[in-house]
């Protein structure tokens, strides 16, 4: 039994409807649940009930037990004064307010259908790699899924923006810089994605800018930032290295401490090949930071025409460290990975900023125009004869999964409240 749970039946009223709600052998009449509360404080706020001759209105607070008040001491503490109602799974002692009053305690564990329970139970009782609710989804309302996936995707946007918004202030609110660095976390990939944020913060953009974006210059900066230039032999490594050791003494660049990780990798994901490709990469940066801005274009706009850079240093430089490479390629699907990781995000970054609604809905516009990522999760949800076609589609389920499935956050998805509902 998890309070999450409780939560849940109060705030459906999911009770027993042929037993009388009692109250101290008083008959309880619920007229409103009340709000639940996100924050500090009691679980429900703006509740209303109507308890020995009188209606009143305040605070509800849910427990397991109703010992547990005591044990996490709102007996003193103000912001439970207001609380009209404890309603606990079993009430174990009598509680009371800071003035000595007696709290009404309502308990629960002979007021919850068993349908309910024994739904509830099922969910938690799943597989935990896999879908928690797969046995009901057949009869879940295609409608319900995806206003969830709406809601998920929305929430994965916002978490991605925040952490965006947070490196925008460290960044003393540059807007380029933090584009920048949001580009490099993302050519990390999963493994190797702090690692190069870290080196994006080692070197200030505005050096970057200073070399008019060349790739080669960028590239001996950020190879050497990154260690990768200590011990090279070669004649392109031993250029990189000169052209490095300059702008470190000119810009005094020292090295960040960086724990790369090459377990499993495959060659084109190594750091080197990363730091390479970010170096190309930014030519087109100020270019894109411009476009995005102006939110007034569709997701294609940013996908088309292939690019190819060659660059017979940095080639060089790559066969050197035993790399087999013939040019390097800025795709449409690197492209589409930077609009669906780096661009959407951003501009729900620049929308929450800058308090502009219409941003915030051009990045689900363009998540939606992307074509779905296939990945081990989508398919465990078209298993389920889940339709992905769209990147927001795969982007929601993965969220749903990651987020909710896998910590069991059955009680806060409409998912699983529906579930619950049902059974009612």
């Amino acid at each position: 039994m998890k309070e999450d749970f409780l939560q849940i039946i109060w705030e459906q009223q999911l009770f027993l409807k042929d037993k009388p709600l009692l109250v101290a052998d008083e008959e309880l009449k619920v007229i409103k649940a009340g709000f639940k509360n996100q924050n500090a404080g009691p679980d429900f706020y703006q509740s209303k009930i109507f308890l020995f001759g009188l209606e009143w209105v305040g605070s509800i607070e849910i427990h397991i037990k109703a010992s547990e008040w005591n044990a996490h001491k709102h007996q003193n503490d103000e912001a439970y004064q207001s609380v009209i109602l404890h309603v606990v799974w079993e009430k174990d002692t009598e509680v009371l307010r800071k003035d000595g009053s007696i709290v009404p305690t309502i308990e629960l564990k002979n007021l919850v259908p068993m349908e309910i329970l024994l739904r509830y139970r099922s969910l938690l009782n799943e597989d935990k790699t896999q879908i928690l609710c797969t046995s009901f989804l057949p009869s879940i309302d295609a409608f319900l899924m995806v206003s969830m996936q709406e809601r998920v995707l929305v929430e994965r946007l916002e978490r991605k923006a925040r952490e965006i918004l947070s490196r925008f202030e460290s960044n003393n609110k540059n807007w380029l810089e933090t584009f920048f660095q949001s580009i490099a976390w993302c050519l990390g990939l999963q493994i190797n994605a702090e690692p190069m944020l870290v080196l994006s913060q080692s070197v200030p953009v505005k050096i970057l800018a200073a070399q008019a974006w060349n790739a080669e210059t960028i590239a001996s900066i950020l190879l050497g930032q990154a260690g990768y230039l200590d011990k090279v032999s070669g004649q392109a490594g031993q250029k990189l290295k000169k052209e490095y050791l300059f702008y470190a003494q000119k810009y005094g660049l020292k090295p960040p401490p960086l724990l790369w990780k090459l377990f499993r990798l495959r060659p084109s994901a190594f750091p080197v090949q990363r730091i390479i490709l970010l170096s190309i990469i930014c030519k087109n940066m100020p270019n894109w930071f411009e476009l995005i801005g102006s939110a007034k274009y569709n997701a294609d706009f940013f996908t088309t025409n292939d690019e190819a850079t060659n660059n017979q240093i940095l080639q060089d430089f790559l066969k050197e460290q035993g790399y087999e490479k013939d040019k390097f390629e800025i795709g449409k699907f690197l492209k589409e990975n930077l609009v669906i990781n780096v661009f959407t995000p951003f501009l729900t970054a620049m929308g929450l900023y800058q308090n502009q609604p219409e941003l915030i809905e051009r990045s689900l516009d363009w998540v939606n125009e992307m074509k779905a990522e296939p990945n081990k999760i989508t398919k465990m949800w078209e298993a389920e004869n889940q339709t992905i076609s769209t990147a927001g589609q795969s982007q929601a389920l993965n969220e749903l999964y990651k987020n909710y499935c896998l910590p069991k956050r059955c009680m806060e998805c409409n998912i699983g409240t529906a579930i619950l509902r049902s059974g009612n």
